[in-house]
Order: C-alpha cells, then structure tokens, then sequence
C-alpha cells in the first residue's frame, strides 16, 4: 500500500512541531527544575550535616525553597523578587553553613575540613614570613592531621597556584587586624560574592541570571566543596569574570580575566583558544590576516600577564621546586584514582594505585580532537553558550584521563555544563561577523584566511 507523500509531509512536520513545543516547554520549566532539584539536593544534604551546621539552616532553608518554587510557579511575577527570595536561600544554604563551620573551627579545630585547605592556610602564613612554599617539608604544621591520607603525600607536595595563596594575603592581614582568626573559608565567601556579581553583569535576561545562580551557588557539588574549605570557587569566580567581559565583546580584557583565572587554576588555559577563535572571527573583515595575529598576540600576552607576575618570583627563586610540585607531582607521582579513567584502572585491579601509567597521550588523544570539533562548533555559532560548552567539553576529556580526576573537579563542570542553557541566546559577535572571512571557513578547509 502506497504511502501519500502529502499526507507523510504533513505527518512529519506535525511531529516537528509537536516536537518543538515540547522543547519550548521543558525551557520554561527549567529555571523550576533547576531550583527543586539542586535546591531539594541543597537542604537534603544539609540535613545530613545538621549535626555539623545544626538544624535550622535547612529548616529554613526548605520553607524558602518552598516558597521560591511557589512564586515560580505563579505567572506574571516580575523576575527582580525571584532573584531576590533565591539571593535569601543562597544566603542561607550556601554561605552560612560556611560561616558556622568557621566559628565552630574555634572549638573543635579541624575535622572535616580538606586537606587543600589545610595547606593553603600554612601557605599564606609562610609567604607572609617569606618562606618557601614549593619543595619544602610540610610536618610539624597543620597539614600533619593530614599525613594518614596515601602514606602522607600532602606532607611533601604543595600543587596549587601561588595566586590562590597571593590571593588571601589580604583577608589574612585584616584578620590580624581584626584579631579574627584566618580561616580560608574566607576568601572562597568573597569569590562567592564575585561570582554573584559578576552573574548579575552578565548581558542575558534576568531568567537566565537566575539559572546560572542556582546552577553555581545553589549546588550542592559546588556548595560542599565550599563547607570543606576547597578553592574551586575561587577559580570559578574569576572564570565568570572573563565570561561577562566576553558577553561584552571585550576579548581582550576577558583574556586578561581568563588569564587571572589560570593563574588560580591551570584548568582556565583551555578558555585561550576561544577567546582567539572570538578575536581572529570578529576582526573587520578587511582586516590583514597579519593584523589579526597581531590581535590575537596582543590577547596571548594579555593572559599570561597574572601568571607571569604570580608566578615569575617563584620561577627566579626556584624554578625546579614549583616544576616539582605543580607539575610533576599531579602528572607522575600522585596516586591512581578518582572519577575517570584511572579510577576506573584501579577500581579493577588492573593497575596498582601507585602505578607510574603513562596517561600523558591519553589526555592529549582525547583533548585535541575535542578542542578542534568544539572551535569548530564555536566558531560556526560564536555564542556564549558555544563557547561554555566547548571549554566544558575539553577540560572533561583531559580531566577524565588524568592520574586523578576528584570529585570537586567534577562538581566545578556539572555546575559550568548547567550554566550552558542560559547562555546559548547570547552572541559574543554581531551578526555582521556571522560569515567569512573567518576562522569557520579556515578551519573547515584546514588552510589559512588570504
């Protein structure tokens, strides 16, 4: 029996449409979504910690979820009184859990605390008396609670950036001052606050601010980390920063942003080939291919100004110690395991914890291929969105083959891919810059703008 081609042609278009309707709803609804599952998530976990943080901060913590999703669910509300009531619930479930683990730290010490922070603390106060932090032997401090942990490791290693030491220098001298007791703590409250901030500046609607709120400050991933004293909020804060300077087509301030960032945290070095993408693309198009390098050498200095500046002492004082401890000790000695490939190695018995894997082409194999297929993508739709999700997708195929991919790292990327959604609207480049000459031709063709 024969098929009538109208008849298919309206059937199949009547599905696309059906099709697009769905989808159109499920992006209202997201902004709901997002709050009732990582806001129910938020207080369900600090439930389980009320015997740390006590039991009214979820108790309250719940009625102002409930009434943040009641208010969504009303139509017509104007989006300011949302965002204000989710700024009450972050302020609560995030920031003060924070603050009760800091004062509670006067009486118990440390105990559940990371390691990271334990360290970062003893790092400041040796760079405030001028003592090394790279190379140097880490007993008879804090971080000897710590020397259960892989046969004592962390006593012996320090592979975080000098900048996220550099960068609570400040909040230690004004809590000597104070006569306040340091607590690192501190200065992830603060980045919070940048981070709050620089969502705010973003040039997207006031809904889509207020997803990525909730994706970055009400997760549960991401406010864990912070309870614990980890610094990845740090990293984030000032990655938004360079997103919100990008939003605005200021590449070359957004590359001096990114730049910030990797020096907190190497992982940003991964956004420099999308701001260069953004550059090269958005250059006039009777610009010189000449004059577009230059351009985008202007930005390759512009980035690694911080970690020059950050860097560079320790470099003069003791190039081989900060090798030693920032990148040979996460490359080749520090132990198997996590969430990604090796992790899965260990958790078979294939290799041993401690085994010296050559995972190096593994991370290239797959970072290479997934950074050309996403600059690609990028450079055909030059959107903030585009431009999220590729980085997203890059430092996940590299983290996932490294020796040890920690959950906090994976938290940091649940909360940036969820950041996406809000942010695919939003051109980085005018519309007069959408076709050649251009880097989507370049790359598709695999040779070089005339």
């Amino acid at each position: 029996m024969e098929v009538d081609p109208a008849n298919h042609d309206t059937g199949l278009a009547s599905t696309r449409r059906s099709l697009r309707e769905r989808t159109a709803w499920l992006q209202s609804q997201l902004p709901t979504i997002y709050v009732g599952v990582l806001g129910g998530l938020q207080i369900v976990l600090l439930w389980m910690y009320r015997v740390r943080f006590g039991s009214i901060i979820p108790l309250a913590g719940g009625v102002l979820l409930l009434c943040l999703v009641v208010l969504l669910r009303r139509p017509g509300e104007r989006w300011h009184w949302r965002m204000l009531l989710l700024l009450a619930l972050i302020t609560v479930t995030t920031f003060a859990p924070s603050v009760v683990a800091i004062d509670q730290r006067e009486h118990a010490g440390l105990t559940f605390e990371s390691d990271s922070m334990a360290m970062d603390e003893v790092a400041v106060d040796r760079i405030l008396h001028g003592h090394p932090i790279y190379a140097t032997d880490w007993s008879g401090t804090q971080v000897d609670g710590y020397g259960y942990e892989y046969g004592g490791i962390d006593l012996h290693y320090y592979a975080h950036f000098p900048l996220m030491v550099q960068a609570a220098v400040p909040l230690r001298v004004v809590s000597d001052l104070l006569h306040v007791p340091f607590d690192y703590r501190m200065v992830v409250l603060v980045f919070s606050l940048v981070a709050l901030c620089a969502i705010y500046r973003l040039p997207i609607a006031p809904r889509d601010r207020f997803m990525l709120a909730v994706a970055t400050l009400l997760n549960p991933a991401i406010s864990l980390a912070g309870w614990t004293g980890h610094d990845d909020m740090c990293y984030l804060a000032v990655l938004l920063v360079g997103l919100v300077l990008a939003g605005r087509r200021h590449f070359l301030w957004s590359a001096l942003a990114f730049g910030a960032a990797a020096a907190l945290k190497p992982f940003a070095i991964l956004t420099l080939p999308f701001v260069l993408v953004a550059l090269y693309k958005g250059s006039p198009a009777s610009a010189s291919r000449r004059a577009r390098f230059r351009t985008c050498l202007e930005a390759c200095g512009l980035f690694a100004v911080p970690l020059l500046l950050s860097i560079g002492p320790f470099l003069v004082h003791d190039a081989a110690g900060f090798y030693r401890d920032t990148v040979n000790f996460p490359t080749a000695v520090l132990p198997l395991g996590g969430f990604g490939f090796s992790g899965l190695l260990v958790a078979l018995r294939i290799v041993p914890i401690g085994a010296q894997f050559p995972l190096g082409p593994l991370e290239l194999g797959a970072a290479i291929p997934a950074l050309w297929f996403t600059l690609r993508a990028f450079a055909k739709r030059p959107t903030m969105g585009h431009f999220l999700m590729g980085y997203c997708i890059v430092l996940f195929a590299f983290l996932f083959f490294a020796r040890f991919f920690a959950d906090n790292y994976l938290a940091i990327l649940i909360g940036l891919a969820l950041c996406v959604p809000s942010l695919t609207s939003v051109r980085v480049l005018p519309l007069a810059h959408e076709a050649p000459p251009g880097l989507a031709r370049d790359l598709s063709q695999g040779t070089s703008a005339a």
